[in-house]
């Protein structure tokens, strides 16, 4: 990762010369620059924008064989189910259950995990209480679709590849990103789309394909991290790279200008448009009036012309 030693209060300093020695992280919540200076670093790092020093390789393997877990003991209380078993089952993971003698009810049933932890999971259900019963229950993942990787920083995919492990020479074929994916019977063939289907508390991301595979086919993931909490005006602006001061510091003085209501807050935010949209690359015409109307939008600062950085970029 490119050096990033510039802290916010840095950036305070140098905003403070421009905006008449104005107080800019007022009492004990900071405000507002812990604010402003959050909007810009969330704004460097979501879509449109991917930067090369913000993403991570995520990787698995896909397993074409149903998963499967004993059950021990069985209750259900005020609408939980509680099991107790030894599992690797993840946070939502949708199951499936049988071999119930106890609570035979249970057989056939489709249950999503609602906690797992310490060889006891539990799953939210509509059904009569029933005490605790020793029991051996079979639980088994209702698809071979869904893939649990721990990636607390994940934000969105920027690309994805599947080892086709089937061609001669084995060979990586390019995953298609979808918003959703549904269930399918399993095994079917071999993947063609992928997406985040749900990320817990504790930062574990589970992934979809479509359709189920058929052979342990090895998945890499390019994804793009989330900008961190600023929490402290210590903080640096890392993962912001220094180099791009003369990007972050624009965007920070403009929302200080905006909060003081000086006119000249449209000309920092210009600065901060057209040097951003100059260092990216690959966006699209789309993708860049997308930024400018949400960038509007946040700040209330209306736009003069961005076409500095667009055709600084076009011209690469």
């Amino acid at each position: 990762m490119p050096l990033s030693t510039n802290t916010i209060l840095d950036s305070m300093e140098w905003a403070k010369k421009f905006n008449y020695d104005r107080q800019q992280g007022i009492g004990n919540y900071l405000e507002p620059a812990k604010t402003s200076a959050n909007l810009v670093m969330q704004t460097i790092l979501s879509p449109p924008f991917d930067w090369w020093w913000n993403a991570q390789e995520i990787t698995f393997t896909c397993n074409p064989v149903a998963t499967t877990a004993s059950a021990t003991l069985a209750i259900i209380n005020n609408g939980v189910l509680t099991l107790e078993s030894t599992n690797t089952f993840a946070i939502q993971q949708l199951l499936l259950l049988s071999d119930f003698a106890s609570i035979p009810s249970l057989n056939g049933q489709s249950i999503v995990v609602a906690t797992n932890a310490g060889g006891t999971m539990t799953a939210n259900i509509n059904f009569p209480n029933h005490a605790s019963t020793p029991d051996v229950g079979i639980i088994t993942a209702a698809t071979t679709q869904d893939y649990t990787v721990p990636v607390p920083f994940f934000s969105h995919i920027e690309h994805a590849s599947l080892l086709n492990i089937s061609a001669t020479p084995a060979r990586w074929v390019e995953l298609e990103m979808k918003n959703n994916l549904s269930l399918d019977t399993s095994p079917t063939a071999r993947p063609g789309f992928i997406n985040p289907q749900y990320q817990d508390a504790s930062g574990n991301v589970t992934f979809r394909l479509m359709p189920a595979p058929n052979l342990a086919y090895p998945i890499d993931i390019h994804a793009q991290n989330v900008a961190p909490l600023i929490t402290s005006l210590n903080q640096t602006w890392a993962p912001l790279p220094d180099y791009f001061s003369y990007i972050y510091n624009w965007g920070f003085l403009a929302l200080m200008w905006a909060f003081s209501d000086d006119p000249r807050a449209a000309q920092a935010s210009q600065k901060f448009v057209a040097n951003l949209l100059g260092r990216a690359e690959g966006l699209t015409e789309t993708d860049r009036q997308i930024f400018l109307n949400n960038w509007t939008a946040l700040t209330g600062i209306q736009q003069a012309e961005a076409n500095q950085g667009i055709q600084a970029r076009s011209a690469l």
